[in-house]
């Protein structure tokens, strides 16, 4: 395997440690990086990282990334947010972008990119979570 394959492989297995320990439901790692389910036509293996968790309707699919730039940057393409976004609509998922400046030492390097349309509907989720809770609180109180 080369640097670059084992750089991405460890970034896909710390991804999947800190969100279990940080997010909690149920995360793994897809062999491969799901190159075999693209390969097959199966939606349920593709994408590199991917999880549920109880309060949301959907799971979520990521693409995970690291090495693009270094401890500074990160180049982010439009491919990748397309690929995910295309493999995330065949599973009826949530897409989303995990990156990791590679080298940083301290501030933020780690991050997740969602596109705008996956935001919005983030949003409006919480949204109508909140009003939820509000006419909850209002019954109970």
């Amino acid at each position: 395997m080369n640097k670059q394959k084992q750089k991405g492989t460890g970034w896909e297995r710390d991804l999947v440690k800190m969100l279990q320990e940080r997010v909690g439901g149920h995360w793994k790692r897809l062999p491969t990086s799901g190159a075999i389910g693209t390969a097959l036509g199966e939606s349920k293996l593709t994408g590199d990282v991917v999880g549920r968790v109880d309060f949301l309707p959907k799971s979520i699919k990521i693409e995970a990334k690291v090495g693009y730039g270094g401890a500074t940057q990160l180049t982010m393409k439009k491919e990748w947010l397309d690929k995910i976004r295309m493999e995330a609509e065949a599973d009826n998922a949530i897409p989303a972008l995990a990156g990791k400046f590679s080298g940083a030492r301290d501030g933020t390097k780690y991050f997740i990119a969602f596109d705008f349309d996956t935001f919005v509907y983030l949003m409006k989720l919480l949204e109508e979570q909140q009003k939820e809770l509000d006419k909850l609180y209002e019954n109970t109180g």
